[in-house]
């Protein structure tokens, strides 16, 4: 026999908890928001279907039989089971909307959280939880589900999507350069000062070399230790930094910042998004990528239109930067 076939309503048993645990059926009818009588009609019907008293009425109150603790204490720990389970379904679910990136900062500062009203509208109801470095991140996406590697950086256990070429471009503000003019063509009575960061894998030095193109040796600098940094500085007119466009195609597209060299160069290297093939929201990480390439693919069409007088360079074979 089913356990719906011994009982007479699920509603009993709710009301027989209810009242086992407060000892009162008006204090149990509180709980489950109905009336004394509704409670004490739910009892009636539960004991005559067991055959058995549950409840001793007492003038001071209610007080258990032997079958009616036995009774209790089973439904306590199935109720107890319920609400585990429960809570597990709701946690799980809840999880299924959030996604953790593995990013650095100077990608979630200046390109992707920008874009959040336009990420918003596409997915309204994912959490995006960022686990951010300050320089280039590497190695294995471990309990993250989406990031952004350069393609000889990516752990074999980890599924890359090819999203930017390796595009360095020298930027500045679009007010530093109407004072100071391009890099190369100073104004009179400008005062260039170029952003450096603290050990680049692709130096100024590099990245001019490659480019056969020349700055004033004797330029002031401004050294950083963190990317996002570096490009925060530029942006506040503070000097010339060397862009990743990766990082920094949204703020070039927006015009808060500007080539400020003739020159620009793409290495032989790309950018990657990578997926973690163990994650528990791969579909959406699938999805979420899939934006962030796209997103990518208009930034990147748009400022090579803007900038189509800028010369794009590829690094010789003997040049450091196509290591």
């Amino acid at each position: 026999m089913t356990l719906r076939k011994k009982l007479p309503s699920a509603q009993s048993l709710f009301a027989f908890e209810s009242a086992a645990r407060t000892l009162n059926f008006t204090d149990a009818g509180a709980l489950l928001n109905v009336t004394q009588p509704a409670i004490s009609k739910n009892i009636a019907a539960l004991e005559t279907h067991l055959g058995t008293r549950l409840f001793l009425r007492k003038k001071n109150g209610l007080a258990l039989t032997t079958d009616g603790d036995t009774l209790h204490r089973a439904v306590q720990l199935s109720f107890t089971a319920i609400e585990v389970a429960i809570d597990q379904i709701s946690n799980n679910t809840s999880l299924k909307n959030v996604l953790t990136l593995s990013l650095s900062t100077s990608f979630a500062a200046h390109w992707l959280i920008p874009q959040m009203p336009e990420f918003r509208r596409s997915f309204p109801d994912v959490t995006l939880n960022f686990q951010l470095a300050g320089g280039e991140v590497t190695g294995p996406l471990g309990a993250c589900d989406l990031g952004l590697r350069l393609e000889n950086k990516v752990a074999p256990e980890d599924h890359p999507i090819p999203f930017a070429p390796e595009w360095l471009v020298a930027v500045a503000s679009p007010e530093y350069i109407k004072k100071n003019g391009m890099l190369d063509a100073p104004f009179s009575g400008g005062s260039h000062s170029l952003v450096k960061l603290d050990n680049p894998r692709i130096s100024w030095q590099d990245f001019l070399g490659a480019t056969s193109q020349s700055a004033d040796p004797s330029l002031p600098e401004v050294r950083v230790p963190d990317y996002s940094v570096v490009l925060q500085t530029a942006l506040s007119g503070r000097g010339v930094a060397l862009g990743y466009v990766t990082s920094c195609s949204y703020l070039l597209r927006e015009g808060l910042l500007m080539p400020a060299l003739p020159k620009t160069l793409k290495t032989n290297k790309n950018y990657c998004m990578v997926t973690n093939p163990n994650s528990n929201n791969l579909q959406l990480a699938e999805e979420v990528r899939h934006w962030i390439n796209n997103q990518s693919s208009k930034i990147l069409t748009d400022i090579s239109t803007t900038f189509s007088e800028f010369d794009v360079v590829a690094p010789g074979p003997d040049s450091p930067v196509a290591m």
